[in-house]
């Protein structure tokens, strides 16, 4: 029988579960008495295997704030931004359509490391992570793993829950952005606490989170990485300079280098930025193989959103969108020999945790939609994104992807796109007055609006800390808060 337009093995799964006491569950590891009652149909989701082997690795997740995949050579950018990041990718399993949940950190990474999508897990860059909200150190602990974390940006500094589950939570922020008063950790830095972290428990069992702020804007890259990708005989291309945190139209505030408005040297600025984090991923995956670490660590290499490069008249900002500009992110996995290749099935952010918990044979929630990166899955996936901004009239969006199509909704005007990723993935012809696309696109709909309304972890409305005067005049700079 053919399934039903807008309904998910999601949804009949979540029927199955019924009453099950979710705490339960994701309190023991996903071992508790609640969870081993269940057949395995129940707490494993229906695309996902675990791993049969004994021997649990070391694991490395990677995120790089703001960086584009069509920026990276090994995604096809002709420009050389990237040498070690491809070496990496030519000997792992390279996914060329993965897509994250929002395009702001806070609401991406939240889901990237607890399996649920933003509007669950109700994070922004303005609020506090829930402590309800269980996250992959707190899962991997009981199992016998060390927690660590280094991470760059000021949104995911302590105290804003982000270091619930990890031993060490390096934080450390010495650096200060340009234009505004921001700490920030650059690429040299992170990579040494994470070196230093890898020594200390390279005897270990070890889970490590390491979040790079390069390249997230303003573009600073340092000599000889800022003349690498000049191009002085190209003809300029002169924006305006916005006043306030924006792309739309024009530069953003924060990112004014001096009084340079060339659009093409500010994509040089960030592409330098590309490069010299490279050069310390470089250093990373070096360490890992002088230590003996490299072949028997999972890698995950990802970023938390994109950035605007002038598409849809949006330039070097993120977050006031929803198109592919600000989801499409790189995603590359190494596991020793075991994986390889290049794969273009759809795939997203929250698979990276069941195929962790896969991979070190920890069993399921089924409460996850994630699917384990290992097995090609079909395109017949329901990809979702939340945009929430404080600062932009149009503050919320939400989108869908679904068999190659794409939905992007505004409520406050009541507004859709509709995109064909498989033949215009840059979105730039909206079908949503197309006759022939309107019954997928009621279909989609309907997908979209049973997204929104389910909710897997039930944690309530949850109230945030207030924000010191310091704090919210920093998230100003940022353009995350008016």
């Amino acid at each position: 029988m053919g399934q039903k337009p807008g309904i998910s093995h999601m949804t009949r799964k979540r029927k199955l579960v019924g009453s099950l006491n979710r705490r339960d569950i994701l309190k023991y590891g996903f071992y508790g008495p609640v969870a081993m009652s269940l057949s395995p149909v129940l707490w494993l989701t229906s695309c996902c295997k675990v791993n049969g082997g004994n021997k649990r690795p070391n694991i490395i997740l990677i995120s790089v704030d703001t960086l584009r995949p069509d920026h990276l050579a090994c995604y096809g950018y002709p420009k050389n931004t990237s040498p070690n990041i491809d070496n990496f990718a030519a000997e792992s399993l390279v996914f060329e359509k993965c897509f994250s949940h929002a395009p702001l950190t806070s609401a991406s990474l939240s889901s990237l490391l607890s399996g649920f999508l933003p509007h669950e897990t109700k994070v922004t860059n303005k609020s506090v992570l829930s402590e309800k909200v269980q996250m992959l150190p707190e899962i991997l602990r009981p199992h016998g793993y060390k927690t660590a974390a280094v991470v760059s940006n000021y949104v995911l500094r302590k105290n804003r829950g982000w270091e619930q589950g990890f031993d060490v939570y390096d934080a450390e922020m010495k650096q200060r952005e340009l234009n505004r008063n921001m700490q920030e950790k650059i690429a040299e830095h992170a990579t040494n606490g994470a070196i230093k972290l890898l020594k200390r428990f390279r005897k270990k069992q070890l889970f490590m989170w390491i979040h790079y702020q390069d390249p997230h804007g303003p573009y600073t890259p340092p000599k000889p990485f800022s003349s690498l990708f000049l191009s002085p005989r190209e003809k300029p291309r002169n924006l305006r300079m916005n006043t306030t945190g924006s792309g739309r139209g024009g530069i953003p505030a924060y990112q004014k280098l001096g009084a340079n408005k060339n659009f093409n040297y500010y994509v040089s600025q960030y592409n330098g930025e590309i490069r010299y984090l490279d050069k310390h991923f470089g250093r990373l995956i070096e360490s890992l193989k002088d230590m003996g670490l490299y072949n028997d660590t999972f890698i995950i290499f990802t970023s938390d959103h994109g950035e605007g490069m002038g598409e849809h008249n949006y330039y070097f900002a993120h977050g006031e969108n929803l198109y592919n500009i600000m989801t499409h992110v790189p995603l590359i996995i190494r596991y020793g020999t075991q994986l390889a290749g290049r794969r273009t099935d759809n795939v997203q952010h929250i698979d990276i945790v069941p195929t962790i918990l896969n991979v070190v044979n920890i069993a399921l929630s089924p409460l996850f939609r994630g699917c384990d990166l290992r097995s090609k899955t079909s395109v017949n996936r329901e990809i979702f994104a939340k945009m929430e901004r404080e600062i932009v009239q149009d503050s919320i969006k939400f989108s869908v992807i679904y068999d190659g199509l794409k939905l992007i909704y505004t409520p406050i005007y009541k507004q859709y796109e509709l995109f064909s990723l498989e033949k215009d993935f840059k979105e730039e012809h909206n079908l949503i007055d197309v006759p022939e696309y309107h019954l997928r696109m009621e279909d989609l709909k309907i997908r979209l609006n049973r997204i929104v309304k389910e909710d897997f972890l039930r944690l309530g409305e949850l109230s945030s800390p207030e924000l010191s005067n310091e704090e919210l005049e920093k998230l100003k700079t940022l353009g995350y808060v008016e």
